[in-house]
């Protein structure tokens, strides 16, 4: 009997789904909680917030001496690097001592001194990494170096996912990380894909657009996720690496189709520290991606493909 399997966790700070669909039911359904389970391993790889995860290890451990890594997050914190490369440092894994210095980190939110952020900014910079690719290892050049993978972990659990269900047989199949972070491939009978929208960045409860996902993956990062005001000054939580500081333009979000969630992941939050010229350049050299960005404009919002 055929049917759609929907199941959730709650993992990395937000809700997980799978929806998987097929013919033999019991087969989905057990394929869809194998999807589930790869989800928490994942989490229990990369999350800084378990003291006994690898990155956790990594980030107590490696300005002492190189760590030998797991080899899959040993080959995610290479591809991390080259996207680090690639967004010419928009992009950066180390970003952690400025999210602990702005406060985002206990969700508090303040606005640091000069000489403390100078401090944090002296941690930060993915060159601080050095990896051995026939060890297997890694090490930091700076006491107090951090990595944070929160801006491509939930793309590579989806990615994950969407392996095992793929692996598995299950014909179609959507899996979304806090639903800003999705990747489908198949569809419903009589559809050519999973409808996804897009949520108005400004009244999360509207939608501003809809599409039709099919294997490709978007993520979307937006101004109005996570902020504090101070002095009649909002404060983003999305940080520019190179200046240390949360980034402030007129745009209100960032979606990026992909063929990985993974790389969508990474890009919405690069591009978004980036901006348009920048977001230029980048689809120009590295072709495969596609962007709409939504900005605030004196006259309203506006759309830009």
């Amino acid at each position: 009997m055929s049917g759609l399997i929907r199941l959730s966790t709650y993992t990395m700070g937000c809700d997980f789904e799978v929806f998987a669909f097929g013919e033999e039911r019991t087969h989905v359904r057990a394929a869809a909680e194998a999807a589930i389970e790869e989800i928490e391993r994942i989490e229990h790889l990369l999350s800084h917030y378990l003291p006994d995860s690898e990155i956790s290890y990594i980030n107590a451990h490696a300005a002492n001496e190189p760590v030998h890594v797991h080899p899959e997050v040993f080959d995610l914190i290479a591809r991390a690097l080259r996207l680090s490369e690639q967004t010419e440092g928009a992009f950066d894994i180390t970003v952690m001592p400025l999210i602990r210095c702005w406060g985002f980190f206990e969700g508090e939110g303040r606005v640091p001194d000069r000489r403390t952020l100078a401090e944090a900014m002296e941690r930060v910079g993915f060159t601080h990494l050095h990896l051995d690719h026939e060890e297997n290892s890694i090490a930091f050049d700076t006491e107090g170096v951090e990595i944070h993978l929160g801006a491509i972990g939930k793309g590579y659990a989806v990615d994950r996912a969407i392996e095992v269900l793929r692996e598995a047989g299950v014909p179609a199949a959507m899996v979304h990380g806090g639903h800003s972070s999705v990747c489908a491939y198949g569809g419903m009978p009589g559809m050519r894909g999973w409808q996804v929208n897009l949520p108005h960045p400004l009244e999360p409860e509207r939608s501003m657009a809809y599409l039709l996902l099919c294997d490709r993956a978007i993520s979307t990062s937006a101004s109005t996720e996570q902020f504090f005001e101070r002095g009649g000054r909002r404060y983003g939580h999305i940080l520019d690496p190179r200046s240390g500081l949360p980034v402030q333009s007129n745009l209100l979000s960032v979606s990026v189709l992909a063929d990985e969630a993974t790389v969508a992941d990474a890009l919405s939050t690069a591009f978004f520290v980036l901006g348009e010229e920048g977001i230029r350049r980048y689809v120009q050299r590295y072709p495969g991606v596609q962007v709409a960005i939504l900005r605030r404009e004196d006259e309203g919002l506006e759309w830009i493909q």
